[in-house]
C-alpha cells in the first residue's frame, strides 16, 4: 500500500495511562544501550544477509512538515497532557517530577524551528511485514536463538534518545513470495493515553501506518505499512539494495552533559567497547557523522574499524570506573588488546568447545591488571567476571588476560539463554538445573585449557613483581607461624585513654556490650594505597586504589593504623594502634564518620572500585609518618546509614 493514507494512528484503549512509560523508563537515554541496541541489530541483520556489517549514524536537523505524521503528533500529544491535567484535578494531586520532565522536553523540542534526529543504517536483510510487527510491539522478537536479542524489548532503548519519544523505521527487503525486492515503512512514539473529538479513548501508542477508513494495524496481512517510505528515510535506501534505517526523532544528544563526549565521540566509544571482536575480524565496521550546524568544535565524522580501535580505546584504558551504562574503559581495552593481538589456541583437544575461539595474553609485571576472561557472543561483549570464570578459578596461575569468542555451539548457546534483556553478564538463575550444570561443565573445560596454557606455579616457585631484590641461596627451613597481631580494643594512640564500653541495652546476661571503637566484622577488598604526611603535621593525604570490582555497593570503613614496627614472630609482639581522625575528604567532599563507632576512629566512604583522594585531619600530630597505613573494611550497611556528603 502506499502511502498516500498513511498517518500517525491511535487505538482505541480502555486502560487510561501517563506519560511515564515504563518500558522507556528503564533506559536512561544514555548512548551505552541506545548505540548497543541499534548496532547489535544491525550486525545480526547483516549476518543473516551473509555479509559483513556496514553500520551509518547520521545527526541532521529536519523541519517539521518533513517528519511524517507531525500535525497528529501535535494533536495527540496536546490531548493527552490536558487528559492528565484533567487526571491530576480530579485525583487532587499533582504530576510526578518524572512526568513533568517529560511533558517539558517534548514542547522544548516541539518548539525548536528544525528537529535534530538521529539515523542508523545498515546493510542487513532489512524489515519485511512479520519483523516490523516484531519491532513494534513488545515481547516479541523475530530474531530465533541464533540472534543476539531474545526479549523483543530492546527496540524501546531508542526512545530514551528522543525527547519527542518518536521512533520511525524503513527497509528495502527480499520478498519471499517472487524474490523481488520491497520496501516497507513505519513508526512509533509513547505518549499518554487521551480523547479524540468524539471522545473515545485513545492508547498512549501511535503508529504511522496506512489505516484507510476502517484499516486496523497487527492485522497478520501487513497491508497497513506504506510500502513507499517517506523522503526523510527513503534517501538513505537508495543506495541499497537491501537494509534498514531507525530514525530517532527529537534527538537529546543521549542527554549528555560537560562530563561526556562529544555525540560522534559517543558512539564511536560505545562502539568499539562493545563490538572490538567483531571489528577486530573484520565482520563490521561503523561510520559516523555529525551534519547539525553548532559548534566549530565539535567532532564531525569518525570512522571505527580495525585500524582504529586502538586510537579510541586506548585513552580509556586507565578509567576504572563505569560512566553511565558503559563498559569500564579498562575492560574495554584490555579485552581489545587480547581479541587483537593475543595468541590463538587450540581447543581441539577439548570436548564441548566447538563453535569456541579462545585468545589468550600473558600479562607482565608493569601491566597493573587482573586476570580476567572476557566473553564475547557473536561479536558482543557479554562480561568480564563470568562464573566459573573468575580470578578465584586461576588462583595458583600467572596473571593473563583472555578473551573467549562465541560464535556457535553449546557454549554460545547456554551463554545466550543466561544473558539478561541488556545482554550484560550471565546469570545462572535463568537457566534450568541442567542447563547450570552443562554450563559450568563447560567452564571447567575452558579453565583447563587455561591452566595447561599458562602453566600452574608450583609450592616453592613465586612470582615476585620488578623491583623487588631477590637473594639467592638454599632454603633451609620454612619459619614457625606467627600468632596473628590483634589490634587494642579501645583504639587510638598509645599516648591515649581506651576508649570506654558502649551503652547499648541487652536483656540478655550472657551478651555483653560491644566495645566501641573495635572494629566491626566485614570482608576485605583489594586494594593499594599511598601515604604522604609530613612529621609532626595533622593533615594526611591518602592515594587509596580499590581493585575488586565486587565493591560496586554499600559502604566502606577506612581507619588510620600506626604500626608497632616489631617483629610478629617474637613471643610478645607489641600491638598497633589506631589513630583517632576529626575530619576525612573524600574526592573534596567531606564525609561522615560511622555513626556506632567512638571516637571517630572510622569513616565511611560510597563503596566504589578505582583510584580515589582522601585528605584526612588526625586530631593529634603524627610523629612516625614511616609507620601509618591505611585499612580498608567492606560494610554491608553500617548501623542502616548511608555514606553522608558534606
Amino acid at each position: 500500500m502506499t502511502n498516500e493514507l498513511a498517518d500517525l494512528y491511535f487505538g482505541p484503549t480502555h486502560q487510561p495511562c501517563g506519560f511515564t512509560s515504563s518500558a522507556v523508563a528503564q533506559f536512561d537515554g544514555s548512548a551505552g544501550p541506545v548505540v548497543r541496541e541499534l548496532i547489535q541489530n544491525c550486525l545480526d541483520a547483516a549476518r543473516n544477509a551473509q555479509r559483513p556489517a556496514e553500520v551509518r549514524f547520521v545527526m541532521a536537523d529536519v523541519a517539521k512538515d518533513a517528519i511524517p505524521g507531525w500535525r497528529s503528533y501535535q494533536q495527540a500529544f496536546e490531548n493527552a497532557k490536558n487528559a492528565r491535567r484533567r487526571w491530576h484535578r480530579e485525583k487532587g494531586g499533582d504530576p510526578s517530577h518524572d512526568e513533568k520532565m517529560v511533558i517539558e522536553r517534548i514542547e522544548g523540542m516541539s518548539k525548536q524551528h528544525l528537529i535534530p534526529v538521529l539515523f542508523c543504517i545498515d546493510n542487513g536483510h532489512g524489515l519485511n511485514g512479520h519483523r516490523m510487527d516484531a519491532l513494534l510491539t513488545p515481547g516479541n522478537t523475530s530474531k530465533g536463538s541464533d540472534g543476539a536479542g531474545s526479549f523483543g524489548l530492546g527496540h524501546h532503548a531508542a526512545f530514551g534518545a528522543s525527547d519527542l519519544r518518536y521512533v520511525l523505521y524503513a527497509a528495502n527487503f527480499g520478498d519471499n513470495s517472487g524474490g523481488e525486492l520491497a520496501s516497507i515503512a513505519s513508526g512509533h512514539t509513547i505518549l499518554a493515553s487521551h480523547r479524540d473529538q468524539q471522545e473515545t479513548l485513545r492508547a498512549a501508542d501511535g503508529y504511522w501506518f496506512s489505516r484507510g477508513e476502517e484499516g486496523s494495524a497487527f492485522n497478520g496481512t501487513f497491508e497497513c505499512y506504506p510500502s513507499d517510505p517517506p523522503e526523510l528515510l527513503a534517501d538513505y535506501l537508495q543506495d541499497r539494495e537491501t537494509g534498514s534505517v531507525v530514525c530517532i526523532v527529537g534527538f537529546n544528544d543521549f542527554q549528555r552533559d560537560d562530563r561526556d563526549p562529544e555525540p560522534v565521540e559517543w558512539i564511536g566509544q560505545v562502539a568499539a567497547a562493545n563490538f572490538s571482536a567483531a571489528i577486530c575480524n573484520q565482520e563490521m565496521q561503523v561510520r559516523i557523522e555529525d551534519l547539525r550546524s553548532g559548534p566549530s568544535n565539535r567532532c564531525r565524522e569518525l570512522e571505527v574499524c580495525r585500524e582504529s580501535l586502538r586510537t579510541i580505546l586506548e585513552p580509556l584504558a586507565q578509567q576504572r570506573r563505569a560512566q553511565r551504562g558503559q563498559i569500564r574503559g579498562e575492560l574495554a581495552y584490555n579485552s581489545w588488546r587480547t581479541t587483537a593481538e593475543g595468541r590463538l589456541v587450540d581447543l581441539s583437544n577439548y570436548g564441548g568447545l566447538a563453535g569456541v575461539q579462545l585468545r589468550l595474553r600473558l600479562l607482565s609485571s608493569e601491566e597493573r591488571a587482573d586476570t580476567r576472561v572476557h566473553v564475547f557472543r557473536r561479536g558482543m561483549w557479554i562480561a568480564s567476571d563470568v562464573q566459573g570464570l573468575q580470578r578465584r578459578d586461576f588462583a595458583r596461575c600467572l596473571p593473563f588476560d583472555a578473551a573467549l569468542l562465541l560464535d556457535s555451539g553449546e557454549l554460545a548457546s547456554l551463554v545466550h539463554d543466561a544473558e539478561g534483556p541488556e545482554h550484560r553478564g550471565v546469570d545462572h538463575r535463568r537457566l534450568g538445573k541442567q542447563q547450570r550444570k552443562r554450563l559450568s561443565e563447560l567452564a571447567n573445560e575452558v579453565v583447563r585449557c587455561l591452566k595447561a596454557e599458562v602453566g600452574e606455579l608450583d609450592d616453592v616457585a613465586e612470582f615476585v613483581p620488578s623491583g623487588f631484590a631477590t637473594v639467592s641461596g638454599n632454603l633451609v627451613r620454612q619459619a614457625e607461624k606467627s600468632p596473628k597481631i590483634r589490634p587494642p580494643s579501645g583504639g587510638g594512640s598509645r599516648e591515649e585513654p581506651r576508649v570506654g564500653g558502649g551503652d547499648k541495652d541487652t536483656d540478655s546476661p550472657q551478651k555483653k556490650p560491644r566495645q566501641q571503637g573495635r572494629p566491626r566484622p566485614g570482608t576485605v577488598p583489594r586494594y593499594r594505597s599511598s601515604i604522604r604526611v609530613p612529621s609532626g603535621s595533622t593533615t594526611v593525604e591518602v592515594l587509596m586504589e580499590i581493585d575488586d570490582n565486587d565493591v560496586a555497593s554499600g559502604s566502606i570503613g577506612i581507619r588510620l593504623r600506626m604500626a608497632s614496627g616489631s617483629d610478629g614472630t617474637c613471643e610478645q609482639p607489641l600491638p598497633d594502634s589506631f589513630i583517632k581522625m576529626a575530619k576525612v575528604e573524600h574526592q573534596g567532599d567531606t564525609v561522615r564518620r560511622a555513626k556506632s563507632d567512638a571516637g571517630g576512629f572510622e569513616f565511611l566512604l560510597p563503596a566504589a572500585p578505582g583510584q580515589q583522594l582522601l585528605t584526612i585531619t588526625t586530631a593529634a600530630p603524627i610523629s612516625n609518618p614511616e609507620l601509618l597505613e591505611l585499612d580498608v573494611v567492606k560494610r554491608r550497611d553500617l548501623d542502616g546509614q548511608e555514606t553522608e556528603r558534606g
